[in-house]
């Protein structure tokens, strides 16, 4: 018999209105959300809708206007370092090499030299940079960029990554590289993972579940558990029935899409 899941993280009923020069805009409204540990749960909806605000939520860079976001239970009041966020954009010091990159945060947690070189050569073979370890960013390509990204979130061994569409800007064949990538790493050492995209494809290819929500102010429209096996097989996405769980995702969105904000 399984245990129970256990909650790691908890959005109860968060609302988030922004005040700028030209007025209120609320981003989330009664937006609740249960992700378990060691779950990968992908955001889906559409452009403008609050993705990355609910995910921004989570990381702590800003705070829920009502409502609660909890971590293990605890009250999130700011970044920490149980979580690590990879961006879209490329976020690693172009000053340092690949190895230098990994080894920052293990750096900056004081640890010792001679635990830091392990945790970097494991982390480098894990993402196959072993032979890239003495080269700067500017020597290396898109793909491998983000796979430096990936691996210094790992290097600070967090129990949660935020990914906000972190291989969105990469070209088709990188971006698939990429998410094979994700999911060895995650089956080497696994936490819990919260995804936002724009691609269906990528969030049903990648998720456990994937929740979808509602144009701005966002709420959840649907929460999907995906019923398939996690093989690191691109070729699943051309199966049929892949592809009728993402027609569906597609109709779900569309509806959103078409009724009014409330």
């Amino acid at each position: 018999m399984k245990p129970d899941p256990i909650i790691k993280i908890e959005l109860n009923a968060v609302h988030k209105t922004f005040h700028t020069a030209q007025g209120s805009v609320a981003a989330l409204d009664e937006t609740s959300l249960k992700i378990n540990t060691n779950e990968i749960v992908c955001i889906v909806g559409p452009s403008g809708c609050g993705k990355s605000t609910l995910l921004n939520l989570v990381a702590g860079f800003i705070a829920p206007s009502a409502g609660s976001v909890r971590v293990d239970g605890v009250p999130v009041r700011g970044p920490g370092a149980d979580r690590a966020v990879v961006f879209q954009q490329d976020s690693i010091f172009p000053w340092l090499t690949v190895q230098q990159n990994l080894a920052y945060g293990p750096r900056a947690r004081g640890l010792p030299n001679h635990e830091i070189q392990p945790i970097v050569d494991r982390l480098l073979a894990l993402v196959g940079l072993t032979e890239y370890a003495e080269l700067f960013p500017l020597q290396l390509s898109g793909g491998m960029k983000k796979r430096v990204d990936l691996a210094r979130a790992y290097a600070n061994k967090p129990a949660v990554l935020l990914m906000d569409e972190p291989f969105g800007a990469l070209d088709v064949l990188t971006k698939e590289k990429m998410q094979l990538e994700l999911l060895r790493l995650w089956q080497e050492e696994a936490l819990t993972i919260l995804f936002v995209t724009h691609d269906i494809e990528e969030a049903l290819f990648i998720g456990d579940r994937v929740v979808v929500m509602t144009p701005r102010p966002a709420r959840v429209a649907e929460d999907i558990a995906v019923p398939f096996t996690r093989e690191l097989d691109p070729r699943r996405k051309t199966t049929a029935a892949f592809q009728q769980l993402r027609q569906g995702l597609m109709d779900t969105l569309s509806q959103s899409e078409a009724e009014p904000a409330a």
